[in-house]
C-alpha cells in the first residue's frame, strides 16, 4: 500500500456505492465504526464491488474502559487499515498494536495485516504530546489531522493551524505522511481553498463527503 500517493480520501455513505464508479474514483474508501448496524457485510459488500480499492475504518478514541469491543469488532472486519481517533498519547497507539495483534491472531491474519492511522491532530492531548510521538511501530503509516473537533475551530484559526504544523512535524519526525481530515462536509469553494491550504502545509491528502470534490483534491495535491 503506497499511502504517499492516496490522495483522496472518501467518506463512505450508506448507498451501495457512494460515487459513480464511471467517474474518477478515490484512492481509498473511509468508513466510520459508530451507528454502523452491519460493519462486516458492509465491508464485505464494498469488496465484492471495489475490490481493488482499499478500505479504512474510522473508529472512536480507545482507553481501558471506553470502545475496546467496538475496536476490536472493526479490526475483526480486516480492513486494509484503521483510522483512529483522538490519540493523546503514544500509549494509544501502543494499546491499539496490541488489540490489532490479537485481532490478527485470530482471524488467521498476517502479523500488520491491518495498517494504522492515528489521529493526534483532533485533540489536544495528541497535539501538546506531538514531540513525544518518536517511535514508529511497522503498522502505523501515517499521522491524522481534524480542525473541528478542536472546540469547533475552522480551518483558517490560530488553533487549527497550530495544530496542523504540530501533526506534520510530528509526522515528518516519524518519517511518515500526515492526512488531513478536517471539512469533509465543506461546500465547495471552502474546500477548494482549504485543499491548497493543506497541500502547502505539507499534507499528503484530505478526506472528502463529496465525490465531486475528488477531482479539488487531486488538483491542489498533484498526481505524484
Amino acid at each position: 500500500m503506497d499511502i504517499r500517493r492516496m490522495k483522496v480520501w472518501l467518506l463512505g455513505s450508506h448507498e451501495p456505492l457512494p460515487f459513480d464508479p464511471r467517474e474518477t474514483q478515490p484512492d481509498c474508501l473511509c468508513l466510520a465504526v459508530a451507528g454502523e448496524r452491519d460493519l462486516a457485510g458492509r465491508v464485505a459488500s464494498l469488496r465484492n464491488l471495489l475490490p481493488s480499492l482499499p478500505i479504512f475504518l474510522i473508529c472512536e478514541p480507545i482507553s481501558k474502559a471506553y470502545n475496546i469491543a467496538d475496536f476490536s469488532e472493526a479490526a475483526k472486519c480486516a480492513p486494509d487499515g484503521i483510522i483512529l481517533r483522538g490519540v493523546e498519547s503514544a500509549a494509544r497507539i501502543q494499546m491499539a498494536e496490541t488489540l490489532l495483534r490479537v485481532a490478527e491472531a485470530r482471524e488467521g491474519l498476517t502479523e500488520n495485516a491491518i495498517a494504522l492511522i492515528a489521529m493526534i491532530g483532533d485533540n489536544g492531548g495528541g497535539l501538546l504530546n506531538a514531540r513525544h510521538f518518536i517511535h514508529k511501530l511497522g503498522r502505523l503509516i501515517a499521522l491524522g489531522y481534524d480542525a473541528e473537533p478542536l472546540d469547533g475551530e475552522t480551518a483558517d484559526s490560530d488553533i487549527a493551524r497550530h495544530g496542523a504544523v504540530a501533526t506534520m512535524l510530528a509526522a515528518r519526525n516519524l518519517g511518515i505522511p500526515a492526512i488531513d481530515f478536517s471539512g469533509a462536509g465543506s461546500a465547495t469553494a471552502a474546500f477548494k481553498t482549504a485543499c491548497h491550504q493543506s497541500a502547502r502545509t505539507g499534507f499528503t491528502g484530505k478526506l472528502t463527503g463529496n465525490p465531486d470534490h475528488i477531482g479539488i483534491i487531486k488538483h491542489a495535491f498533484g498526481a505524484a
